[in-house]
């Protein structure tokens, strides 16, 4: 008879001993994947003899026991779940980015026109805001000063009236030539 097989990786909770001869004799005859999900599913069974559990359930082909397979369920679900959120991700930063090389292409449109062109799209501009819009661009404009929000609203419009003076032909795309 050959002497007990030590493997200290077959239980997290307590080792246990298989001969070397019946290890050997598992390995060969058994795909080293099955074995290795065996190895870490005895955690989950309530068997006495783990060792004896072991080498029958790999022979016998048993199914892995229902604890087991409900948390590597889980463990599959919440790797889908990060890999969903990662792509979220990574399309909110592509668009991010596109949005902010937008701004930056029509920031250079607008610089690029004449004074004239730049009046009439602050003109435009204002006048497509709603009126409560409107009502505190006059406000701020008679202190002296108007809000962070405020700008942003003015700087989303002209970038609108821009697109379309683009898309109209009133002025030329200078990324376009």
């Amino acid at each position: 008879m050959s002497a007990p097989f030590f493997k200290r990786r077959f239980c997290d909770k307590e080792p246990f001993l298989i001969y070397k001869v019946t290890a050997e004799n598992l390995i060969k005859s058994n795909d080293q994947v099955l074995i290795e999900k065996w190895i870490e599913a005895i955690n989950y069974s309530n068997a006495d003899d783990k060792a004896a559990y072991l080498v029958k359930a790999i022979r016998e082909k048993w199914q892995f026991p229902e604890e087991y397979l409900r948390e590597k369920r889980e463990e599959q679900r919440k790797e889908e779940e990060e890999k969903i959120e990662y792509i979220k991700i990574k399309l909110q930063e592509e668009e991010n980015e596109k949005r902010r090389e937008e701004i930056k292409k029509i920031e250079q449109i607008y610089n690029s026109l004449d004074p004239s062109q730049q009046e009439e799209i602050k003109i435009e501009t204002k006048n497509r805001l709603p009126d409560f819009w409107k009502e505190k661009l006059n406000k701020g404009r008679a202190k002296g000063t108007t809000s962070k929000l405020l700008e942003g609203v003015l700087e989303e419009k002209r970038r609108e009236t821009i697109k379309e003076w683009i898309d109209f032909g009133r002025i030329k795309d200078i990324n376009s030539k």
